[in-house]
Parts: structure tokens; sequence; C-alpha cells
């Protein structure tokens, strides 16, 4: 868990600390055991073992016991619980809320987040972002209801969202110079059925 601070909120001790409490605040519905989360996570078992004792002393998560597998989830008791999901949705969530905002549009085949915020997301420094870009491929049936969902994104996260549409067959031939950059540099798949944080 000795990773550096997070650069898209440097409050937290480590990047390792910001995404495990990412995942158990963003995805409390899909609760995962300890040594589940370290694979998901790409984190040392042990490390994330001692990191989770802490953030439980300090009442910020709580566990559940099943077999020998321990089961964390956020504790809604504590007084920073509200503040602190907030926090997190607007650091780590933006593809959780992307993905569950675009699941309901009708004609995407992929998504992606794109330009300053996943290079941040990707651990590369630089200033904090001032907006999100998504690139949304396929034919979405109503450019309105994608107006609908960035206003409903800049709501819920704080931060502008940029939605940008191209067709299947452009996106895999990438003929234009701001396609080859899009793909050549950090870019974050949204999992358009519930979402990702990873």
């Amino acid at each position: 868990m000795r990773t550096s601070s997070p650069l898209l909120l440097p409050i937290f001790r480590s990047e390792g600390q910001g995404r495990l409490l990412a995942r158990v605040y963003l995805h409390a519905d899909r609760p995962v055991t300890i040594a589940g989360l370290a694979r998901e996570l790409r984190l040392n078992d042990g490390a994330l073992t001692r990191e989770a004792n802490r953030l439980e002393r300090a009442g910020l998560v709580r566990s559940d016991r099943v077999g020998r597998n321990r089961i964390l989830h956020p504790n809604e008791e504590s007084p920073y619980y509200r503040e602190l999901y907030g926090l997190l949705l607007k650091a780590y969530g933006p593809t959780v809320v992307i993905g569950e905002e675009l699941a309901r549009v009708d004609g995407i085949q992929h998504a992606f987040v794109h330009g300053s915020w996943a290079a941040r997301y990707a651990g590369e420094p630089g200033s904090d972002p001032a907006d999100i870009d998504v690139i949304v491929v396929g034919n979405p049936a109503s450019g309105l209801e994608l107006t609908r969902v960035s206003s409903d994104l800049f709501a819920r996260l704080g931060r502008e969202v940029n939605i940008m549409v191209v067709g299947e067959a452009e996106w895999d031939a990438a003929e234009s110079g701001f396609l080859r950059e899009v793909q050549s540099r950090p870019l974050i798949t949204i999992d358009l059925t519930c979402g990702e944080l990873a």
C-alpha cells in the first residue's frame, strides 16, 4: 500500500488508500472480501489488510465476517460518511456515475474518459482538471438525451462533462489526428452496465 499520494485528491495517505475507500464507498452494493479487494485493486494483501484495520479503527468502514472471509462496508453511521462519500464520488467516481447515466442511452457501443482527468487518474502529474472529457462510440438515438446526461453529471460531480460522439468505424479507423492522440493517451474505459473504478 506504499503508493504516492493520489493526484486527484491528495488528502489521502496514498493512492491505494483512496482507491480502497472509493471501492468500498462507491460500490457498497457489490461487497467483496479483503482478498478480492487486493486482487481487484492490484494491491498487496497484507498492506491492504493493515489499511482496512486503520480505516475500521477510525470508524470510516465496518466489516463483517463470513466464515474466514472479511468483507468491508462503508460506515454510514460515521459523522464523516456523507462528506467522505461526496469527496470520493468527485475524485474517483466519475467513471462510475458516467457509466450509470450512459447505460440509459440507447445506441452506445463503448464510452471512454480521456483528457486531463483521465491523465490524473492514471497518475500523470498536472493541474486539477477543470472538466471531464468523454468519448461515446456508437450512434446514440438522441443528442438531447446526451445533453441531459451532461447536465445531470455536472450536478452530481461538480465538473463540466463534455461528451463527444464518434461512429464505431471512425473510432476503429482513428484516421483523424485528434482520435489518434486520444487513443495514445490515458483512456479510461467506462463500464456501461454498472460503471467501474479501476
